[in-house]
Order: structure tokens, then sequence, then C-alpha cells
């Protein structure tokens, strides 16, 4: 039997079409406040489907994600920094007990380099570089996973954020 005949396979791939599908449409609110909330729902929803295939870190990453996506849609500036270095501390504390090989280790690492990114959000060159690192590193984790909605959400996404790299680039003309 082949896993796109067995129900449970494409369950677990629905929930995660659902979470993504929620993230991908976060973008379309107007204020950053509620975009970050949506995010945070869509994480809860990929929790589910991590764990479901099997992979611990990323579901406690998306947990985690979630609770850090509140504490910086709903906090001050400086909440929203806290929010941000808690998620790291917590991130380590968790890889320390759950990461089991070099898969966990690129969900981590991206994890790592997504959260730095937030620190650079002005820095148009800093942020895009190192969000193509990060959706890189989860590439891989979907990949292997075989997180059928990551690979295709992630893939639009890494796409995208090269193309307006390029553009700018050349917009500037800094090549």
């Amino acid at each position: 039997m082949s896993a796109w005949s067995d129900p449970s396979f494409l369950i677990i791939q629905s929930i995660g079409v659902v979470g993504f599908g929620l993230f991908a449409l976060s973008f379309q609110w107007l204020r950053p406040r509620h975009t970050i909330l949506q995010q945070s729902l869509a994480n809860m929803i990929l929790c589910g489907h991590f764990w479901a295939l099997g992979h611990e870190i990323a579901t406690f990453i998306a947990f985690a994600a979630s609770l850090r996506d509140i504490g910086s849609a709903l906090g001050s500036k400086q909440v929203q920094i806290s929010a941000l270095c808690v998620f790291l501390v917590l991130l380590y504390t968790a890889a320390f007990f759950l990461v089991e090989g070099w898969v966990d280790c690129c969900a981590v690492a991206g994890s790592t380099v997504a959260t730095i990114a937030q620190f650079f959000r002005r820095k148009f060159y800093v942020y895009r570089f190192c969000m193509v690192g990060h959706q890189i590193l989860w590439l891989i984790v979907y990949w292997v996973i075989f997180s059928i909605p990551g690979l295709v959400f992630l893939s639009s996404i890494l796409l995208s954020n090269i193309i307006g790299v390029v553009r700018h680039f050349m917009k500037n003309k800094t090549f």
C-alpha cells in the first residue's frame, strides 16, 4: 500500500495544509499584529502536523514560536525583544533534550537564524539573507520528514525571497 492511499498519511498532510495555508493567508492582514497572531495559530496547528510526522523538535519549535509570536503581537518593543531572547533560550534547552540527529540540528539552526533575523528587520540585506538561510535549512527538514505542504509552502516563500533580493539589487544597481 502506498503512502498516498493511507488515510492517516492524508490526514497528517491535510493538517499541514491547513497550518501552512493559515500562515500564507496571514500576510493578507493589514496590521502586523493580526498577521503575527494568525501565524501563532498556524504554528499551533503545525504542532499537530509535526507531531503526527514523529518529529519532536519541529513540534516543540512550532509550539515555542507560537508563544513567541503571541508575546510579540501583544507586547511592547521591550516585550518583543524579550520574547525573542526567551525563545532562543527555550530552543536550546529543548534541543539539549530532543535533538537526535543532523535533521534536528538543521531545524534548530534554521530557527536560530530566523530569530536572529528578527533583530535586523530594518536592514534589508541582513534580514533577507538570514531568512534565505532559515528557509534552506527548513526545506531540508521538510524533505526528510516528508512534510509535503511544508515543502510546497517554503519553496514558494524561498523563491519569492530570492526574487525580492534580486529585484532590490537590480533597482539599486548594487551588483
